[in-house]
């Protein structure tokens, strides 16, 4: 209960509601402490006229702020069901998340009610004259940073829910996590090793889900505390069912060993996330080329600014591994993620897709060439797998001799880079 706490915590502010919460309260304090703020003004205002005139213009704001939701709100929904169509049902996710509609969507909503408060307050007689002045330049402060959004919603509608757009935020989601599996290897714990044969395993208690978060200094502080080491046999993004073990438990007094905390620092949910999980991210950018590829959509451009985007999602990794931070978890073996998985998550599911097309198995062989030339400790062996599959997929469709003999020309380059 407490790792879904705080992973239910750490979602908050990527939840639209919470956001437009936030703004609301803030309005409609601010509207309310027009009245409590006027007695401190140690001077009489004469602004007869302004302060006459704040009904008027907190009614515009109410009325245009309604229409102003409703468009943008429509908007919104229009571009989640493009992202859908076009691209992948997993980019929702972060269009949910993005922080500059969602700051847009709650400032009209707070700018509405704090007019609705304000024409409630006025009508009411809760202002004295002090209040409506203080009300009047509230009004024009909240009039300012309204033009402001406005005038960024209206730049961000122009690219919102586009294909670049979807893969950018894609991309940046998936550098993320790969920059961080990068410095901190097998979670930020110590290589895996042979698990003992007598070390006990520990399954899921409950229905089969997908992990999506371990809490690692839950995990440690369940060891130190039962004095055991700690296999763990999954990573974020595996399929957990009931017969497949979480983790295994070796040395100290195992048997005696409270297994649900060990089993309570892994969060199993649903559906899987960008957060603590690389490969997804790859997975959904070979998602959007597959669909760019098929048949019915046959848009070989955007699997190539697909391949270009993991090919810099690669290079993040790179120059994230080169220099890994020191285990922190010493009585946990982390699970290792293999770079041929990685490989086989983003380039092979597009060349399957992509097989016909001979720019695309093109720009494959060159995006794995830089990999295998430019970090040849890495990537090279992964490279030129995947090469002689992609080639072999290309072989069986594409006819054309001289298309042909360069795509065999680039496997080869491919090959010498990673024997180089």
């Amino acid at each position: 209960m407490l790792l879904v706490l705080k992973k239910y915590i750490s979602r908050l502010p990527e939840k639209i509601w919470f956001r437009a919460m936030l703004f609301s309260i803030g309005a409609i304090a601010a509207a309310v402490a027009a009245e409590l703020v006027g007695p401190l003004i140690p001077y009489e205002a004469d602004l007869e006229i302004a302060s006459g005139s704040v009904g008027d213009i907190l009614t515009i704001l109410a009325s245009s702020m309604l229409a102003v939701i409703a468009f943008s709100v429509s908007i919104m929904v229009s571009a989640y069901g493009s992202a859908t169509s076009t691209a992948t049902p997993r980019t929702i996710a972060l269009m949910l998340a993005d922080d500059r509609s969602q700051n847009a969507l709650s400032t009209f909503l707070g700018t509405f009610l704090f007019s609705i408060v304000g024409i409630i307050g006025l009508s009411a007689g809760y202002y004295d004259d002090k209040g409506r002045i203080i009300l009047f330049f509230a009004t024009i402060a909240v009039i300012v940073i309204i033009s402001g959004t406005l005038i960024n919603w209206i730049q961000q509608l122009s690219t919102f829910g586009r294909m670049n757009d979807l893969i950018e935020r894609v991309e940046r989601a998936t550098s993320k996590a790969l920059r961080w599996h990068g410095q901190h290897p097998h979670l930020n714990a110590r290589p895996p090793v042979a698990i003992p044969e007598d070390a006990l395993p520990v399954r899921c208690d409950i229905a089969s889900g997908v992990v999506t978060s371990i809490d690692m200094g839950q995990l440690q502080e369940a060891a130190t505390e039962h004095d055991v080491t700690v296999h763990l046999a999954i990573h974020p993004g595996k399929l957990i069912y009931p017969a497949r073990p979480l983790l295994y438990l070796s040395g100290g007094s195992v048997k005696e060993a409270d297994l649900q905390a060990f089993r309570d620092s892994i969060l199993v949910e649903h559906d899987r996330s960008f957060d603590q999980d690389p490969r997804f991210g790859l997975v959904v950018l070979s998602e959007i080329a597959s669909r760019a590829l098929s048949p019915a959509v046959n848009d070989p451009g955007t699997a190539i600014s697909v391949l270009d985007s993991g090919l810099r999602c690669f290079e993040v990794l790179a120059e994230a591994s080169a220099e890994p931070e020191d285990a922190k978890y010493a009585s946990i073996h982390g699970p290792e993620i293999e770079v041929e998985d990685l490989f086989t998550d983003f380039f092979i599911k597009i060349a399957r897709d992509g097989s016909g097309m001979v720019e695309v198995q093109q720009r494959i062989q060159l995006c794995l060439l830089a990999l295998a030339q430019s970090w040849p400790d890495q990537f090279s062996a992964a490279a030129a797998e995947a090469s002689r599959d992609a080639l072999a997929r290309a072989l069986d469709t594409i006819v054309h001799k001289p298309d042909i003999e360069d795509l065999k020309a680039r496997s080869k380059k491919v090959a010498a880079g990673s024997n180089g």
